[in-house]
């Protein structure tokens, strides 16, 4: 028994084609939103901080990544309870977490001094073994004194970020851990493949195993 491959052709095509409108999110995904490079009312190095933001409908996890910059500055992120941005969310890291010292605010991670960023020119890098996943640089004018720079746009131009207006903590600029001057929404879900779709392939697999059986 034969079946013809005009049979499947459009079926199987339709399958394929309705089954990539979903997607698995990656660190690439995340925009890095703030960067506070020079705060005012603490140290360089207790109140340095930078934050990230996941505009995915999933969550994504950093765990095992290393962040660095394109010179010395490097660590693997490891945490004993997890490095999970969940979808909307966004995640501070930080020189220190100690709120007593930072200049006032919540850090969902402390990179301690393996890195730094510097008030003149630096990178903030994010990779894993297959290379540079998410990155950063930034020149000469962009660090604000006693303010974190802001994206305000969902494109990580540097043109995009501008000096924050908002106060934190011991009175530096910046929003660590909330929303800006500008909104960043989400991405829609995913959507899934629905029931017939999945009995119509489930169903065309079986005529292909079966196709090949008999001929």
């Amino acid at each position: 028994m034969k079946f013809h491959n005009f049979l499947f052709a459009p079926l199987l095509s339709f399958v394929l084609t309705f089954s990539t409108s979903s997607f698995a999110a990656t660190i690439s995904d995340l925009l890095i939103t703030e960067v506070m490079a020079n705060p005012g009312a603490v140290s360089d190095s207790a109140g340095e901080w930078f934050e990230l933001f996941n505009p995915t409908s999933s969550a994504i996890d950093l765990n095992g990544l290393v962040l660095s910059d394109a010179d010395s500055n490097r660590l693997t992120l490891s945490s004993a309870t997890n490095l999970i941005i969940n979808s909307g969310d966004y995640f501070v890291f930080a020189r220190s977490a100690n709120t007593s010292i930072n200049g006032g605010f919540t850090a969902d991670y402390s990179y301690g001094s393996n890195f730094s960023l510097a008030n003149n020119s630096d990178e903030i890098i994010f990779s894993d073994n297959s290379g540079e996943l998410l990155r950063l640089d930034y020149g000469t004018g962009f660090v604000a004194n006693g303010a974190s720079m802001e994206l305000t746009s969902n494109n990580m131009l540097l043109s995009n970020y501008s000096a924050s207006t908002q106060a934190y903590g011991d009175g530096d600029l910046g929003t660590p851990g909330t929303a800006g001057s500008y909104a960043f929404s989400t991405a829609p879900s995913p959507v899934p493949l629905p029931g017939s779709a999945w009995l119509l392939l489930s169903g065309l697999a079986g005529l292909v195993g079966f196709r090949r059986k008999n001929t």
